[in-house]
């Protein structure tokens, strides 16, 4: 059994939250065809393509295992900065070390709210393509950028999808983890380019492991209320419950002081949480579904802009 990537925070190692009152998709299923009636009518209806963007997470595991430092997730840093590009995004690049692929939306009001996905897979498992983990989150994102106002009726969105979020080898995750959105944070604090200034994020929004068919995602322990409550309120079954905490990409912003929330289904596969396909080669297309990427993206069109409202 693989090292768990996530590691518990302290709430959850205090035993101050505790998992209650989740509820699944339901009829979701498990044949992962983005062409269901069931997705197409909410295409239709809430103006996010869970279709489409089921295709971009096929396009992200038609590469194969994309560990950071690797040939394929160079190639998958590309792929993703033309389609952020394709989107409308502005000032779309790579960044280094760590490729992390960021652009804007500009909003009609100040400050930014970071939305991101971890775009790298695990090391040293064969046959692992991270079609949850984490292709589900950077499709979500994608056509988010597609979808979203531009320009937002409030603040600007900084798109980031994050490389390095899962540690190298045996390395302890809290060691070696988040080195993507690490960095991230420390050129908001000195002014990296194409990072907005520290002082201006007044949010981070993380979607992560959202492609599961049987989808959940209650508030992750260390995830901010008032965040996780828009999504709640947005409409969609799957926001429900409590679970407990775990570092993620929205760690080094929440030390940062900075208001965020992972809205992840940490419990894939049969089994106690983490579930039995993560970290495995059963993470694959099969077992993730368009109409769970079509509730969480629907949701965040309704979300996203409202935050910043005041």
């Amino acid at each position: 059994m693989p090292k768990p990537r996530h590691r518990p925070s302290a709430a959850a190692i205090a035993g101050l939250i505790v998992m209650a009152g989740l509820l699944g998709l339901g009829g979701c299923g498990g044949s992962g065809d983005p062409t269901t009636p069931a997705a197409d009518a909410r295409d239709a209806k809430d103006g996010f393509n869970g279709a489409r963007a089921f295709s971009d997470l096929r396009d992200q595991v038609d590469l194969g295992p994309r560990p950071s430092g690797s040939a394929a997730n160079e190639r998958s840093a590309r792929m993703l900065a033309a389609q952020l590009r394709r989107a409308g995004v502005e000032d779309v690049r790579i960044q280094r070390p760590e490729r992390n692929v960021v652009g804007s939306i500009p909003g009609r009001g100040p400050g930014w709210i970071v939305v991101g996905a971890h775009h790298d897979t695990k090391e040293g498992i064969p046959g692992f393509v991270g079609a949850n983990d984490g292709a589900s989150g950077v499709a979500v994102v994608l056509e988010l950028a597609r979808s979203l106002p531009n320009p937002m009726p409030g603040p600007s969105v900084a798109i980031a999808l994050f490389d390095g979020e899962e540690a190298r080898g045996d390395l302890d995750f809290a060691v070696d983890g988040t080195r993507g959105s690490r960095q991230y944070v420390e050129d908001a604090r000195t002014g990296g380019a194409g990072v907005p200034p520290l002082a201006e994020i007044r949010a981070m929004v993380l979607f992560d492991m959202v492609g599961d068919c049987d989808l959940s995602i209650p508030r992750e322990a260390d995830s901010d209320p008032d965040l996780y409550g828009r999504f709640a309120d947005a409409g969609s079954p799957v926001f429900s419950g409590e679970a407990p905490g775990v570092d993620d990409d929205h760690t080094p912003f929440l030390d940062a002081g900075v208001p965020a929330v992972d809205l992840i289904d940490f419990s894939y596969g049969p089994g106690a949480a983490p579930g039995d396909y993560w970290h495995t080669p059963e993470d694959t297309i099969d077992h993730v579904c368009p109409e769970s990427l079509d509730a969480v993206g629907g949701a965040a069109l309704r979300a996203l802009p409202t935050i910043g409202d005041g």
